[in-house]
């Protein structure tokens, strides 16, 4: 049977590690003892570091009044001299239906797996990696769906690519 473990998500009951598990979710886990301080937090209260390449991505809160906010967002990886980090804006989370909020963590850290700027590709490689770590699945997805509406061509766009497996936006098609 399987859990979801805070320290490592494809980890069985008995600390085992499947091979299938591993390769796809090898970039989110830490090494153990990691400092959870700097891990997302998802609305059920566990958590998880964007770990790429071996290396724990940074998260940070930008503090009252910094040029972040003055952006729309929830969340974004922002490339630095030396890698990545990704800033939250936690009052905007915490407004999101719990499936969205949780989705952005994947969809920040897409963002670095990638080395993208591409708001599809992003969304994409970010949906492929919830369900590596089983964070979604039909309910979830209908449910993720229902709120964006089926006339919404971004997300329809979101989830053919998540289902043909290619984080990447369909030919021709631009970032949304």
């Amino acid at each position: 049977p399987w859990r979801y473990d805070r320290n490592c998500p494809a980890r069985d009951q008995e600390g085992r590690r499947s091979m299938r598990s591993m390769a796809s979710l090898l970039f989110f886990c830490a090494a153990l003892g990691a400092d959870a301080a700097h891990a997302f937090t998802f609305r059920d209260g566990s958590t998880m570091q964007c770990i790429v390449g071996g290396v724990a991505i940074a998260e940070e809160v930008p503090p009252p009044g910094d040029t972040f906010y003055a952006m729309p967002r929830t969340g974004q990886a922002v490339r630095t001299a030396d890698g990545y980090r990704i800033l939250w804006n936690e009052q905007r989370l915490r407004g999101l239906p719990a499936e969205v909020h949780d989705f952005i963590f994947f969809h920040e850290c897409a963002h670095v797996r990638l080395a993208t700027e591409n708001e599809l590709e992003a969304n994409c490689g970010g949906l492929q990696d919830m369900r590596a770590a089983g964070r979604a699945g039909p309910a979830v997805e209908a449910r993720v769906r229902a709120m964006f509406g089926p006339a919404n061509q971004f997300w329809a766009d979101t989830f053919a690519c998540a289902d043909r497996g290619a984080a990447q936006p369909p030919a021709g098609k631009a970032a949304g």
